[in-house]
């Protein structure tokens, strides 16, 4: 049976991401396994880099606006704008303009949280972290965890086209 059926604003579990922060609202235990829901926050510029993994993963854009890279396309995501990119999939993203972007995202089958979870910082708050330079330590450290969670990375997305 499902854990917790609903999360209150305030709540979720909140981690430090490489310059952005993830809430997780909802993981695998409280759906069965079914499916995981991130609130994250990113700041101007963030970049999470070219890379494929095995759950399918939705992005609802709240605030902000985003570049959406699926299979060598880019697509222009703003709020009210929803993304879709099916399991195994190139496809990474940028965020555009002066203001952070905060994005919904709903990962299906769960699991990819754990990932998160390994490369993430906990912190108390759902406010981004003061910014920092991304070393090549960061890079590896990242690399070698997600390749034990089912990612592959691919190096940075390609310039505009």
């Amino acid at each position: 049976m499902a854990g917790k059926q609903l999360t209150p604003r305030s709540d979720g579990e909140h981690l430090h991401v490489l310059g952005s922060t993830m809430t997780i609202t909802a993981d695998g235990d409280d759906t069965d396994g079914e499916f995981t829901v991130v609130d994250m926050l990113a700041p101007p510029g963030f970049e999470n880099g070219l890379h494929t993994h095995a759950p399918s993963e939705v992005f609802h854009v709240l605030e902000g606006s985003m570049t959406l890279h699926i299979d060598g396309e880019n697509h222009t995501l703003e709020p009210g704008t929803t993304g879709h990119v099916a399991g195994g999939r190139p496809h990474g993203f940028r965020v555009e303009g002066d203001e952070p972007v905060r994005v919904l995202m709903a990962l299906t089958p769960a699991g990819t949280e754990d990932f998160f979870r390994a490369v993430g910082e906990p912190t108390e708050m759902r406010t981004l972290p003061e910014p920092r330079e991304v070393t090549d330590a960061d890079l590896e450290a990242l690399f070698a965890v997600g390749e034990d969670h089912g990612f592959a990375f691919m190096g940075p997305l390609p310039a505009d086209n």
